[in-house]
């Protein structure tokens, strides 16, 4: 690490006093997990736990590292494919492992997880141990590296297992305080931090969750609005689009009105006309525990991403990974591309084999319905065309 000893003794005390200040309530746990990530100089730091039971997340706690979109991607697919998850689940109580000791360079070229997910958005390395375990949860705690940085030495992990222990003290204390410990649901945590309009709806439309920018969406706009707890479009027949996209989508179980079409995983309902104030798009998503780890609660739900159609700039990348069905790193290759960078520059900006980058590229062409780069920055600066279905 490059403080000095004196200041790392110094930040180290520190941090232990916040985190019993955190056991008691009195502060935040991310207050403390901010300062771990400082004393390490991490890319992130991730304080969560899984109920035994159910497998679903009980908490969770991050600073730096993944934005909310990372979460959410991860929640809803990565977290299937992660290599890691089986060394972590082996893991005794205060135990570390870090992964670059299990995967080498080699392993990491071509897996999917890393490639596709982890350093698309800018991780690389974990630290992680085990720091609490009881009848109900176990929780883990991580140390992140970026790309471009390098792994946990030797003598950094061993004071992240001095500091692990308090964190596993401390965790047990703010346990037993709190017995009914609270849901906080990891998904709606990351949802509002998003700057785009995000909401949670069931099959009868009813809405159990809104961010920030959903809720000033829904006071302002006349295409949009709440009537008795549910969702509900202006216009009749966007209504009846929407209806049809839940069950397409099979919220809740639910079937479709063709008993023999089969079940999507995404579903685009427009909104309005170009010269009208309010021409924007839903694009909905199917969201199931079991697939998500229940982040978002422990029935099926749909996610309502709300895309205002004439916004042209700066493309998201999080708006045409929902729309388009992108990998992380598809939408990363998309936006660049869309902004003007060649393949070389994608690649040496990644620093990934241009192959890996024309790969993904093709992948986009498909996925966007394109064959040229110049007409990626077209097809993303607005949803598919007037005439092509509104569900896909």
């Amino acid at each position: 690490m490059t403080n000095t000893r004196a200041n790392v003794v110094e930040a180290a005390d520190t941090l232990i006093a916040d985190l019993y200040r955190a056991a008691t309530g009195e502060l935040p746990w991310g207050e403390p997990l901010a300062a771990l990530r400082a004393l390490f100089s991490a890319w992130g730091v991730h304080l969560h736990a899984v109920r035994l039971a159910t497998g679903t997340v009980a908490f969770s706690y991050e600073v730096g590292g993944f934005p909310p979109e990372g979460v959410l991607a991860y929640v809803r697919e990565y977290h299937r494919i992660d290599p890691r998850a089986a060394l972590v689940a082996r893991l005794g109580l205060g135990e570390w492992i870090s992964c670059h000791q299990h995967f080498d360079d080699a392993f990491v070229a071509r897996d999917r997880f890393y490639q596709d997910f982890l350093i698309p958005y800018g991780g690389r390395y974990v630290s992680a141990a085990k720091v609490h375990e009881d009848a109900e949860i176990v929780a883990i705690l991580g140390i992140h590296r970026g790309r471009g940085m390098q792994p946990l030495t030797g003598d950094e992990v061993a004071l992240a297992a001095r500091m692990g222990r308090h964190v596993s003290t401390a965790l047990g204390m703010w346990r037993r305080q709190r017995r009914l410990l609270e849901e906080r649901l990891l998904g709606n945590a990351a949802l509002d931090q998003l700057p785009h309009p995000v909401m949670l709806i069931d099959e009868q439309q009813r809405l159990h969750h809104a961010n920030a920018a959903a809720r000033r969406l829904l006071q302002a706009n006349r295409a949009l609005r709440l009537h008795e707890g549910a969702l509900q479009l202006a216009s009749p027949p966007c209504h009846h689009e929407l209806l049809l996209a839940l069950r397409r989508l099979r919220i809740g179980g639910g079937q479709s009105y063709r008993d023999d079409t089969p079940p999507v995983g995404r579903a685009i309902v427009r909104l309005g006309a170009p010269r009208c104030d309010h021409f924007m798009a839903l694009v909905i998503s199917r969201l199931r525990p079991d697939e998500t780890m229940g982040a978002f609660g422990q029935r099926d739900l749909a996610m309502v991403l709300v895309h205002d159609l004439r916004r042209r700039a700066p493309v998201d990348r999080f708006v045409a990974a929902s729309i388009f069905g992108f990998t992380p790193a598809e939408a990363a290759v998309a936006v660049a591309v869309a902004e003007g960078r060649t393949p070389a520059d994608i690649a040496a900006e990644h620093g990934v084999a241009r192959s890996t980058i024309r790969a993904q590229l093709n992948s986009v062409f498909a996925k966007m319905g394109v064959s040229r780069q110049a007409e990626v920055a077209g097809a993303l600066a607005s949803l598919p065309s007037a005439e092509r279905p509104m569900i896909d």
